[in-house]
């Protein structure tokens, strides 16, 4: 069945709508477990963006079964672990202000809007509890095509975060994807700006 259907995950879902409107998405799955759920490989790690902030995920679990641990508070992000599950969730964002490494952000509730920071159309793919899917970057179809695509100017999106130049290399092998001209000539251009990153991030 779906990996959506997970007891656990269902359970989560059944917490954080609470006293919620129906009407509203309060988290939905992006990232690799979506892009491996349509071509139906083996999900691992299940990374989730939700409309709560993570002092907000505190509250509607606090007498649940689900832990939370702080992994990256500055994003917005938080693990929620449960007996056989875990789960990264991360409040809808925006990037104000970036130097290369570092992110200052905004908490939003604007989908949309988030996918615009995310940094491949095929990682702005967002699938709702149901499986209903969200692709405001059209990365549905680069993803039929084994296209690795920058969202927006690719010099604009790595000179916000030089890891994505490792990123690009990473996912452009692991899909045999073609490359651009343009993002060719925006990694040159970039190259130093790795020396910026510490050893962890490009491990």
């Amino acid at each position: 069945f779906p990996f959506y259907n997970n007891k656990d995950i269902k359970l989560l879902f059944k917490n954080l709508e609470n006293g919620e409107s129906k009407d509203v998405d309060v988290a939905m799955f992006v990232g690799g477990c979506v892009r491996n759920y349509l071509q139906s490989k083996k999900i691992g790690d299940i990374d989730m963006a939700t409309i709560f902030t993570p002092d907000e995920l505190k509250k509607k679990l606090k007498y649940s079964k689900f832990k939370i641990i702080d992994t990256g508070l500055e994003h917005g992000s938080v693990t929620i672990v449960s007996d056989n599950n875990k789960f990264e969730l991360t409040t809808l964002r925006k990037d104000i202000k970036t130097d290369g490494r570092h992110a200052e952000i905004k908490t939003i509730d604007d989908w949309k809007e988030d996918s615009k920071r995310r940094d491949f159309t095929i990682n702005a793919i967002y699938l709702s509890k149901k499986g209903k899917i969200f692709d405001p970057q059209q990365g549905v179809s680069d993803l039929k095509n084994n296209i690795v695509k920058f969202i927006g100017d690719p010099q604009t999106r790595i000179e916000e975060d030089f890891l994505r130049i490792i990123r690009f290399i990473r996912f452009t092998i692991q899909y045999k994807s073609p490359i651009e001209y343009s993002t060719v000539q925006a990694i040159k251009l970039n190259l130093n700006g790795v020396k910026a990153l510490s050893k962890e991030r490009v491990l």
